[in-house]
C-alpha cells in the first residue's frame, strides 16, 4: 500500500483509514460531511475525525497522506 497525498485525493466518507501527520504521527481517522440544517446559513463542509472518537482536534491542514487500512490476519485454520 502506497501514501496518498491529501492534496491530490481524499478517501471515502466515514472509511477508516490510516492518517499521517505533520509532525509524523500515525492514527486512524476517517473523513466526515458537516451539513447544515435548512434553518443554518453555512456550506457543508468536510473534516476529518478520530475513528474511535477520543474528542481529538485535528486540523485538516496538519494531515498530509492518508492510506487504506491493513487487511486484518486471517484465522489459521489447523488449530
Amino acid at each position: 500500500m502506497e501514501w496518498v497525498k491529501t492534496s491530490e485525493r481524499l478517501p471515502e466518507a466515514n472509511v477508516p483509514v490510516l492518517v499521517l501527520f505533520l509532525n509524523g504521527d500515525i492514527k486512524v481517522g476517517l473523513i466526515e460531511w458537516e451539513h447544515p440544517s435548512f434553518e443554518e446559513t453555512y456550506e457543508a463542509f468536510r473534516y476529518w475525525d478520530d475513528a474511535y472518537n477520543d474528542g481529538a482536534d485535528w486540523e485538516y491542514h496538519n494531515i498530509t497522506h492518508w492510506m487504506p487500512l491493513p487487511e486484518l490476519p486471517k484465522e489459521d485454520s489447523d488449530d
